[in-house]
Formats: structure tokens, C-alpha cells, sequence
């Protein structure tokens, strides 16, 4: 039979372990503003090609205005990005660069990549920082600021 002080202990430590466990799966669970949790990040951006769905600037839908089409980014977790698209001439192209996520993954840093003509109105836009909004199995959204205007991207699996 077990004394009351063994019990107590028991309870404590029980109580303690719980407690650890739950504030690992708390943190593990941290989310992105608009959906996606930051521990599956590195699994869910190099699982897919991701397709440009839309584009906001300042927060206004401008994705029939862009001058290119077919954009598509890949992030492979050697950490190499591709990027290809038709650019305004009709004409097919695509480069290459390096990305990584900064220690809180929140944010991608990229290298190594032209900047993109997105329509007439802004010109060409280009970022060595993406702001991660949204990353999910099917879903992929960052934005930056750049000539004074906020520049949203979604992008969906392809």
C-alpha cells in the first residue's frame, strides 16, 4: 500500500508532465495569420509547385492586371527557388535563386531573382523578404512592401 506522501508525489509529477506536454504542443501549433501551422512549414512549401491565383495591391484584387501569366514558384528543400512565367511579350521565362526561412518561419529570404514587371501601373516589384500570411497543403500566400505599396501573392498547389 502506497503512504500518502508517494501519492502526493505522483499527482505532482503527473500534474508536471501534463503541463510540459501541453505547452510543447501549444508551441508546436503556432499559426500563420491567415491559416497554416509553422511546424509543418518546410513539409508544405517543398511539397508543391504553387501557382499565382491572385494578386493584391494594397488590398485591392489587381490580378487582371498583371502583364504576366502563368506564374509559378517552386521551393524544393535543397533551397533553390524557380520561378517561371510569360512575361507581356508572350515569351516564356524562368530563373533561379536560393531561398530559406528565417529562424521563425515567418518570413522567406530570397536571392539571386530578377524583379517581376507586374502591370503598368506599379512596374517592376521585387523583395529579398516575404512576409508568410498563409501556408497550407493547397494554399501558399506572402506579401512584401515595395514602392510604397503593400504586394500580396496567392498562390495555390499546382
Amino acid at each position: 500500500m502506497e503512504n500518502k506522501a508517494s501519492l502526493k508525489l505522483k499527482h505532482k509529477f503527473s500534474f508536471l508532465l501534463l503541463l510540459a506536454l501541453s505547452v510543447i504542443f501549444i508551441s508546436g501549433c503556432e499559426k500563420y495569420d491567415d491559416g497554416g501551422t509553422l511546424g509543418k512549414a518546410e513539409k508544405r512549401i517543398s511539397a508543391n509547385d504553387w501557382k499565382l491565383d491572385k494578386y493584391l495591391r494594397n488590398g485591392s484584387d489587381e490580378t487582371s492586371e498583371l502583364l504576366i501569366s502563368n506564374f509559378v514558384e517552386s521551393y524544393p528543400e535543397s533551397g533553390a527557388l524557380t520561378r517561371s512565367y510569360t512575361d507581356n511579350s508572350g515569351d516564356p521565362f524562368s530563373e533561379t535563386g536560393a531561398w530559406e526561412f528565417t529562424s521563425d518561419k515567418l518570413q522567406i529570404k530570397v536571392s539571386g531573382i530578377r524583379s517581376v514587371e507586374l502591370t503598368n501601373f506599379t512596374g517592376t516589384v521585387s523583395s529579398s523578404s516575404y512576409n508568410i500570411l498563409k501556408l497550407t497543403k493547397d494554399e501558399f500566400w506572402y506579401n512584401f512592401e515595395n514602392g510604397g505599396d503593400s504586394h500580396e501573392f496567392q498562390f495555390v498547389a499546382k
